[in-house]
């Protein structure tokens, strides 16, 4: 019955005067698991891209912060703050599926790598490029 509409509908006369019938034709609608499937996808890229980000900073920020703020050796700065990173990676893993939406997660992620990127950016440029 199908095949028959579309091919009488093909040579109807309203086929001849609108040459171009798409203008007619209904927007494509995106499905609601479509759109939530994307969300948990965007969500999981953002707990391992995003949260590998943030934990990586924040270790950064912690090894070069600590021994200026605190005296601690170099090597005791760095196992600090790589042992630190784990627990604010599994923070940004719950954040990010604990937000409301995916752009939430994806905001909520910048904003925490903004503070620990800063600090590295400025433990670098005071202390001359790091290097020793």
């Amino acid at each position: 019955m199908r095949m028959i509409l579309i091919w009488t509908g093909f040579f109807s006369p309203s086929f001849h005067e609108f040459p171009n019938d798409f203008a007619r034709r209904p927007a494509h609608v995106v499905s609601a698991s479509f759109r939530y499937r994307i969300g948990v996808a965007s969500r999981a890229v953002a707990a391992i891209v995003g949260g590998y980000g943030v934990a990586a900073l924040s270790a950064a920020a912690l090894a070069l912060c600590l021994p200026a703020a605190f005296g601690m050796a170099r090597s005791e700065a760095v196992m600090t703050g790589t042992l630190a990173s784990f627990i604010v990676f599994a923070l940004a893993v719950m954040w990010v599926f604990a937000a409301r939406t995916a752009w939430r997660a994806w905001s909520g992620l910048v904003i925490a790598a903004v503070l620990p990127g800063l600090l590295v950016l400025l433990m670098l440029t005071w202390a001359g490029g790091g290097g020793a």
